[in-house]
């Protein structure tokens, strides 16, 4: 039987003993909150419309080349 342990580790020197892991589940409830929301199903293909015609344009392609 395999039992698993989760380490915790605190920053020294501080008197907020929240794990990174923590830390890490709040920064990202606020991304999938707006990724739950219907303004995220407009914005994700208008975004990625705009990247993509911004590519096209003329400085776009420059600094797709300068890039590389």
């Amino acid at each position: 039987m395999e039992t698993n342990m989760t380490n915790t580790t605190y920053q020294s020197g501080t008197d907020n003993h929240a794990s990174a892991d923590a830390l890490h589940a709040v920064a990202e409830f606020p991304v999938a909150w707006f990724e739950a929301t219907p303004a995220y199903l407009v914005l994700r293909p208008l975004g990625a419309f705009l990247s993509e015609w911004a590519a096209a344009t003329p400085a776009g392609i420059v600094l797709t080349l300068l890039k590389r």
